[in-house]
């Protein structure tokens, strides 16, 4: 694979990673997490610190 492709590849992965990140993002903020990933993310934390998992 020559560079030109391989750069090609992941531009394309990168898009494609982007966009579900931004629908992740977007469905948390739906279920009330009014930061998505953010506010998910401190959640997560937030319940490991009190022995919550």
């Amino acid at each position: 694979m020559d560079s030109n492709n391989k750069i090609a590849a992941l531009e394309s992965l990168v898009d494609y990673l982007k966009t579900e990140i931004s629908y992740l993002n977007q469905i948390l903020v739906d279920c009330g997490f009014s930061e998505g990933i953010t506010t998910l993310k401190m959640a997560v934390e937030e319940m490991l610190k009190g022995g919550g998992l």
